[in-house]
């Protein structure tokens, strides 16, 4: 949910701050006095592109920020991981539009990109208007709907089906690439071979050949160094006064120590360990000075073997690992080719085989659809007649269409509101009001599979009145009860059984104009209500059928 909203110029919302709290709240004003602009706001936190108009008159530019209380779920978890937002208690977004710099976009002071914030913010919050196609009438989310009201993704031919669906892209993608092959196979496969055997050529021994070669190198490089360190050592184990001897002397004297003081035997302990250490030293170099020798023929050997290595390595545009990742590759791809019929016959016998299963569930899926749709179909029916929409008849039309992600069933909703009148889709609902009611009917039944902790209805009741509008009152704030939601409402009926009633309205600041948002107290709330009710002259009458609304509407 939004906990609080700060706007800076944005348009006549020169600096509006604003709390927000749960369920229903209902945004109220003149006409013109900046509602629309608080849900722009909203729109601009969403992802909606910059105009430079919405920059307040003589500013620089103007700064939006939504703090939401975090909505945990998975879909977002993972955007957020995906584009390494930061998890917080709260989900803060904010936008910078300015006229001479580039446009800011941050979640958690996270830098990202508009699409980015467009992706992340359908799953926090969504708007509807009357003005603009609801996602709800869009044919290809009806399916979806028609899905999660059945609760056909619990059922188990639903996940065999979308199985063996991503089994069968698969083989497609497959053959797709096979035949792409097969266009220039034998200009491909001499090339393949040509590469194949530059590395066979080689005859790389281990994975670890380019670093044993680079230390045998430095090794050879630094011989005459490394000798004259071994002659140093030995001289030094040799020498007529002999650290050994050095050592043995204190060892000697300290066993005449320990008896009178305990705590030398440790001293005398370790130092006998170092002197058997440096009589195995003198040893070892004994040894090696005795083959110690400088082979420049290896040297030589080694410099061209690196030589070649990095050669291919430039080539290939690879590291060692790489060249010998590739060599695996290569042959793996020139065996594709030679025995291209075989595997391309396999691929196809065994798409032709999925394909069979596939459509046995998909086969299942639809008529699962077809059987449950009439549950759909009486519930919308049920919803919008209770808005008084007395002659409404409502149909899914469920056909066969090409095999996707959920099967191979085409989905759209018809309606017809008025009697005697043909079904039509449900996008080409023509009238204001009526759209206004069928989307809330419908937003009433499937809130429930929706994830956005925050619903924005601006005007949606526009069109509507009497026993009508009481209704929609009613269906928002059943709606509320699950979530947060802002309703722009000319309705003194919405308004009555807000939880929160916000009053928008214009006033001359310095000479400029700018737009307030407030919050009405009980007497304020009574009284906005009134004017809602007869327009701008408030009387007792009007006072009193305000309080009368509200108490109604509580019954």
């Amino acid at each position: 949910m939004l906990l609080r909203l700060n706007i800076n110029n944005f348009a006549v919302l020169e600096n509006v701050e604003l709390d927000f709290y749960n369920h229903l709240t209902i945004i109220s004003g003149e006409s013109g006095a900046g509602k629309s602009m608080l849900i722009d706001a909203l729109s601009y936190l969403a992802g909606k592109r910059a105009s430079m108009d919405d920059i307040r008159y003589d500013t620089s530019g103007l700064v939006l920020e939504g703090v939401f209380d975090f909505p945990n779920t998975a879909t977002l978890n993972a955007l957020l991981e995906q584009y390494n937002i930061p998890v917080d208690e709260v989900f803060i977004v904010k936008r910078e539009i300015m006229h001479n710099k580039k446009s800011i976009v941050k979640i958690n002071n996270q830098m990202i990109t508009l699409g980015q914030l467009q992706e992340i913010m359908q799953e926090v919050f969504t708007i509807h208007t009357q003005h603009k196609n609801d996602e709800l009438l869009e044919t290809s989310r009806q399916i979806d709907y028609l899905d999660r009201y059945i609760e056909l993704y619990d059922e188990e031919d639903f996940k065999q089906y979308q199985q063996l669906f991503y089994q069968y892209d698969s083989i497609q993608k497959r053959i797709a690439e096979l035949e792409y092959k097969d266009r220039n196979r034998l200009e491909q496969l001499e090339l393949l071979e040509h590469q194949y055997n530059e590395l066979q050529l080689m005859n790389f021994t281990t994975e670890t050949e380019e670093d044993d070669l680079e230390k045998e190198l430095e090794y050879l490089m630094n011989f005459e160094n490394v000798n004259e360190k071994f002659e140093q050592i030995k001289s030094i184990l040799d020498g007529e006064i002999s650290v050994q001897s050095l050592l043995y002397d204190v060892v000697h004297q300290l066993e005449g120590i320990t008896p009178f003081d305990e705590k030398y035997s440790i001293y005398t302990e370790k130092l006998e360990e170092s002197y058997h250490l440096l009589t195995e030293l003198n040893s070892q170099v004994t040894n090696d000075l005795s083959t110690l020798e400088y082979d420049e023929a290896r040297l030589n050997e080694i410099q061209d073997r690196l030589n070649s290595i990095n050669q291919l390595k430039r080539k290939f545009n690879e590291t060692f690992e790489g060249l010998l990742r590739l060599e695996r590759k290569l042959e793996t791809d020139i065996n594709d080719l030679k025995n291209f019929s075989q595997s391309y016959e396999e691929l196809i016998n065994e798409k032709e085989k999925v394909f069979k299963q596939l459509n046995v569930y998909a086969k299942k899926l639809h008529d699962i659809r077809l059987d449950r749709k009439d549950f759909l179909e009486s519930a919308i029916v049920k919803e919008l007649e209770d808005l008084d929409m007395k002659d409404v008849q409502f149909k899914i039309d469920v056909k066969e269409t090409q095999f996707n992600t959920l099967g191979f069933s085409n989905v759209e909703f018809f309606i017809t509101t008025n009697k005697g009148e043909p079904l039509k889709p449900l996008n080409k609902v023509a009238s204001g009001g009526e759209v206004s009611r069928i989307n809330l009917g419908l937003r009433s039944i499937f809130s429930m599979f929706e994830n956005q902790a925050l619903v924005i209805l601006d005007e949606i009741d526009s069109g509507v009145s009497g026993k009508v509008a009481t209704k929609m009152a009613e269906k928002m704030k059943l709606l509320a009860k699950t979530r947060q939601v802002f309703a722009i409402s000319h309705l003194p009926q919405a308004a009555a059984v807000a939880d929160h009633h916000l009053h928008v309205y214009k006033t001359v600041v310095n000479d400029r104009t700018v737009s307030k948002a407030e919050y009405l107290d009980e007497n304020e709330h009574i009284e906005e209500i009134a004017r809602m009710l007869s327009g701008s002259t408030i009387n007792d009458a009007a006072i009193k059928n305000a309080k009368e609304l509200i108490k109604t509407s509580k019954q």
